[in-house]
């Protein structure tokens, strides 16, 4: 945050608190405004999620066509894991992605567990973590090409600083 804060000091921006913000108003919004995507073009999605004693959260980062980045700071209400988080992450980000129009994207995760189980590679035990994997087959359908990458943690950065945003104090 220190890091943000001198990088923003030498704009002037001042701070307003803003009420939450919905996942759907957020993507309708883009969606109305967001020029519609021409051919094949592929989506980059970033995504993370993050649980401690107090809160937990989710981060998304969606990188689109004609230089369109949309990043989202989700504070989950309920008491999760942090594979729980993850799956969370992910289908928020498939889920805005499919509002936008993207019909090919590729989805990025530093947890080697949660991308695994996705896709097949490790067997989803945890009788909860089966519905998220079914909930996310359900998106993916929705796709006509979904690639799941692991990526190291130092190369999610971006999408790392959101969970950890969302699942600090209010």
């Amino acid at each position: 945050m220190i890091g943000w804060s001198i990088e923003l000091s030498e704009f002037d921006i001042g701070y307003e608190p803003r009420s939450a913000i919905k996942s759907q108003c957020l993507a309708d919004f883009l969606v109305e405004l967001a020029p519609q995507p021409k051919g094949s073009t592929k989506w980059m999605l970033y995504v993370d999620g993050s649980s401690n004693k107090t809160a937990c959260g989710a981060g998304v980062v969606l990188k689109g066509p004609d230089d369109l980045l949309v990043e989202q700071a989700l504070q989950l209400a309920f008491k999760a894991t942090n594979n729980q988080a993850e799956y969370e992450a992910i289908l928020a980000d498939l889920n805005l992605a499919h509002d936008l129009g993207a019909r090919e994207v590729v989805c990025k995760s530093d947890s080697q567990l949660v991308v695994s189980q996705i896709k097949g590679e490790f067997e989803v035990k945890e009788p909860l973590l089966q519905r998220y994997y079914h909930t996310i087959g359900n998106s993916i359908s929705k796709f006509d090409k979904v690639v799941i990458e692991h990526i190291r943690r130092q190369d999610n950065e971006r999408a790392d600083a959101l969970p950890r945003l969302a699942s600090t104090k209010k």
